[in-house]
């Protein structure tokens, strides 16, 4: 394994509605908006990230970032069903029951009511845009 400066993983998700991806995970999800940063297409198509230049908003989720990605053109969605590819983001959280209800009353849609899980007391997933869950786990 190469050393890293940092020691937590980021991630890019490239957006197919990026009004719609920003609303949930900074306005419905909480997360913390850190930067809005424009990638010229030098860098886009230099380092093999997208076809053009991109607009990426970066929202910290504890001590990760989300960035999310506006382009010109995006792909379409993907969809809820299982296939291969980022499936899920895992947010580890107190009181799980207490974080859904007030989820619910953002409006969040949730797959199924929380279960329990050999090494978690409750799982539940929410719906987030691009055919991405969000998985909730309280240990």
């Amino acid at each position: 394994m190469f050393k890293l400066r940092h020691p937590i993983v980021d991630l890019a998700i490239i957006c197919s509605d990026f009004q719609q991806s920003l609303h949930f995970y900074r306005d419905l999800l909480g997360c913390e908006q850190v930067l809005d940063i424009q990638i010229p297409a030098e860098t886009a198509i230099g380092a093999n990230l997208a076809p053009t230049a991109f607009r990426q908003v970066r929202l910290k989720a504890g001590q990760t970032l989300i960035k999310l990605v506006e382009i010109r053109s995006p792909p379409p969605a993907r969809s809820l069903d299982f296939q291969s590819g980022v499936r899920w983001l895992t947010f580890i959280v107190e009181d799980l029951p207490g974080t859904v209800s007030a989820l619910k009353a953002k409006g969040v849609k949730f797959c199924a009511e929380p279960v329990s899980a050999p090494d978690a007391k409750h799982v539940v997933c929410a719906e987030a845009p691009d055919g991405i869950l969000v998985e909730l786990v309280e240990p």
